[in-house]
């Protein structure tokens, strides 16, 4: 066996150049942090670049998932203020639901109707596009046993709706921005409550 042959002290990397190399490890590494661990585990992104690369989105949803409040980074809708929902009887006796929906959150509201009864609606938001589904239950339904009636995105919707069979009627929206998203939707007729789903 013959041993390792060791370099001369001339081969060998001097303190000032470990300083050196260890420094720029170390600053590497606070860029990598900045730019791809922060935005894409806890939605952070001081920089925008996470964004860009589509890092943010992954980890809003990720903390979103966890139970954790994330303050986005982008700023709201003028409009978007956050506050619980309200829900309100309008003078002409439409029911108005108001909601900020938070990034990456999604809620449901439906109308309780009768078969053969009608509704106009409308829903609209601060201009950012939300995912929807236009959907219906009957009472006593199992959970994802539904009648589907559109899907899609889009930043506001309306129409009349004539109810097919008893039970729910109503949206399933879901904010898939980074950031917080106000929802206005109005319902009109012959239903006997329009309300938000916990």
């Amino acid at each position: 066996m013959t041993d390792p042959a060791i370099p001369p002290a001339t081969d060998l990397p001097t303190v000032r150049q470990l300083n050196r190399a260890t420094l720029l490890a170390a600053a590497g590494a606070v860029v990598l942090l900045i730019t791809a661990v922060l935005p894409a585990e806890y939605g952070i992104d001081p920089t925008g670049i996470g964004n860009a690369l589509g890092l943010t989105p992954m980890g809003l949803t990720k903390q979103a998932a966890a139970g954790r409040t994330v303050a986005a980074e982008t700023q709201p809708g003028a409009n978007a203020q956050p506050g619980a929902p309200t829900t309100t009887v309008l003078p002409d006796g439409s029911t108005e639901i108001r909601l900020v929906l938070r990034p990456f959150e999604g809620r449901e509201a439906k109308a309780m109707m009768k078969a053969g009864g009608t509704m106009v609606w409308r829903w609209t938001t601060d201009g950012e596009k939300l995912d929807y589904e236009f959907h219906g239950d009957r009472p006593g339904a199992a959970e994802g046993d539904y009648t589907s009636y559109e899907k899609g995105s889009a930043a506001n919707a309306g129409g009349t709706f004539r109810a097919g069979f008893d039970g729910r009627h109503g949206w399933y929206w879901k904010n898939n921005s980074s950031k917080p998203v106000l929802l206005t939707a109005t319902a009109k007729g012959a239903f006997t409550s329009f309300t938000l789903l916990d």
